[in-house]
């Protein structure tokens, strides 16, 4: 299988020929929990940066933390990389996941080159989808609450609940499982300590709060806009809800449901002010199902769309490109413009366009 074989040559290439620097920081992060140790304090001696996750995934991580160190970052690696390969298997028809499962391979290699979590979100937010079409209700309020522990972002996939007539119940189980992780290290540490290590974190993103990676808060400040992110990231967030109870009617298109899944993947990442390249597979995961979800015969200009976001922002950052081609396009050309055209003109086709179509066939 490409996907395990990518993971075994990558832990090689970063385990032992170089240093996973945020696999370091989540193997730490555990031992630091138990120890009752401040999780969100510089520790030169583990890792070169920050813990910026919650303490409810410090204590998740221990299944990699307790292995050695190779080996616990070869299965974590395989986690994200098989989760987002059955993922989409488990989301689309048979051909249509295989050609989800190519064009995704890229990115994910991105992301686990780096040993983060990015393509475990995205498989978690899938799941999440998933689960709620087929009623299971505490299957999709786990995978929020486990993507909600792990990074903010994947609380948006509780808009797929919502046009569900049993709407009400799946919140309120969403609610009781995140509750339920945010109180797991209570198996280790007193309720000072996690609390004293909620404040802790709190207290970290207040600093970092001022901070922009790449995305839509980027091309504001670009402009001279200094808002600070949480009001448009609101306003986004009331976007994607306005933009849903618009199109509540049509839900029982499945083409429809995947493309709003697709729009949902993408504003995880757009208007996430901390987004990095190693993001771009929850990004490309979306408009990879959306363009899978959209009418046939498909529209030059998706094909063209699709294919430009593509090599800009899956391609054009490894070594298959010259430097000098990388020197030309700025990073925001590369990321965080294309992906926020992607989202627009997600918005406007969700928003305007009505299409008479089949819905696709269910997942097997």
């Amino acid at each position: 299988m490409i996907y395990v074989s990518a993971v075994l040559i990558v832990t090689i290439q970063r385990g032992v020929f170089g240093f996973p620097n945020d696999f370091a920081i989540f193997r730490a992060s555990f031992w630091n929990l138990i120890e009752n140790k401040d999780l969100y304090v510089l520790r030169l001696d583990q890792a070169h940066d920050y813990f910026k996750y919650s303490p409810s995934f410090a204590l998740l991580f221990a299944p990699f933390a307790i292995l050695p160190f190779g080996a616990g970052l070869f299965f974590w690696n395989l986690v994200n990389a098989i989760g987002i390969f059955f993922a989409l298997r488990w989301l689309l028809p048979r051909e249509q996941s295989a050609l989800a499962q190519v064009l995704v391979a890229l990115p994910t290699l991105r992301s686990i080159q780096s040993s983060q979590s990015n393509a475990l979100v995205a498989a978690l937010i899938i799941v999440a989808f998933v689960s709620f079409e087929r009623g299971w209700l505490w299957r999709g309020a786990v995978a929020i609450a486990l993507g909600t522990v792990t990074k903010i972002f994947p609380l948006a996939a509780l808009s797929f609940a919502l046009p569900r007539p049993d709407r009400v119940r799946a919140i309120l189980i969403t609610v009781l499982s995140s509750a339920i992780l945010v109180a797991l290290p209570l198996i280790v540490i007193s309720p000072g300590a996690l609390a004293a290590q909620y404040r802790s974190w709190g207290a970290l993103e207040r600093t970092e709060a001022g901070l922009v990676g790449s995305s839509a808060m980027e091309l504001f400040r670009d402009a001279g806009i200094t808002w600070p992110a949480w009001p448009v990231q609101l306003i986004a967030a009331a976007i994607v809800l306005a933009v849903l109870i618009l199109r509540m009617r049509d839900w029982n298109d499945r083409n429809l449901r995947l493309q709003f899944l697709g729009f949902v993947m993408v504003f995880c990442v757009v208007f996430n002010h901390r987004a990095e390249r190693q993001s771009a597979v929850i990004a490309l995961s979306g408009m990879v199902i959306w363009y899978l979800a959209s009418p046939r015969p498909r529209a030059s200009w998706r094909t063209a769309l699709f294919a430009i976001v593509y090599i800009l922002v899956a391609v054009s950052g490894t070594e298959m490109v010259p430097n000098a081609i990388k020197h030309v396009l700025p990073p925001e050309t590369r990321f965080s413009i294309p992906l926020t055209i992607l989202w627009l003109v997600m918005l406007g086709e969700l928003a305007l366009v009505r299409n008479d179509r089949s819905p696709m066939a269910e997942a097997g």
